[in-house]
């Protein structure tokens, strides 16, 4: 009987937390749309793409940024679990590690040599994709290997504002971590 209360009073939960990470989620994957298509269609060598991702990925910093600050904190005021807190910061790390890896990714394809230490052998977006996910996991940890470097002024302009969200999520969650009443 109390398993299914408990499962009653964690659907709105879920619910709310769907409803205050859909405007990144939206931003994000429309972005990420964008550059696909724009990879896929428009001649991107004679544009200044390059601008154009570091423009975009400055701006789905912004939004994850005030989404965090002002959606994700109420939220956190009313989460009375260890696991509902661990999907909310998990939701928005994992969003945020996903839009910078499709930033790199899209450089990648624009110029082969905005970064060093990316197998050659591969011009697929998607292969591509995942090796730029792994650069930006490690990048978000700020462990940095060096295994892959980026090269060009908006590779690097691209990682500092991913160094800078990470920081910026990690101070919030440490900040906000009092606001939180777990229930025993």
């Amino acid at each position: 009987m109390s398993n299914n209360l408990n499962q009653i009073r964690e659907k709105p939960f879920y619910k709310l937390l769907l409803g205050r990470t859909v405007l990144p989620l939206v931003t994000i994957l429309g972005i990420g749309i964008l550059y696909v298509v724009l990879m896929s269609m428009v001649d991107h060598k004679s544009l200044p793409f390059h601008i154009i991702i570091a423009t975009a990925a400055l701006g789905k910093t912004i939004v994850i940024t005030m989404t965090t600050l002002k959606r994700l904190s109420k939220l956190i005021k009313i989460c009375h679990s260890l696991e509902r807190l661990l999907w909310v910061f998990g939701l928005i790390i994992v969003i945020s590690i996903f839009s910078f890896a499709t930033d790199y990714a899209c450089l990648f394809q624009f110029s082969h040599t905005t970064f060093e230490g990316v197998p050659d052998y591969s011009n697929s977006y998607l292969y591509n994709l995942y090796h730029f996910f792994y650069f930006s996991v490690i990048t978000f940890s700020t462990v940095g290997y060096g295994d892959i470097v980026p090269t060009s002024d908006e590779a690097r302009f691209v990682v500092m504002l991913e160094i800078f969200l990470s920081f910026f999520l990690i101070v919030f969650a440490l900040a906000n971590i009092k606001k939180i009443h777990i229930n025993g």
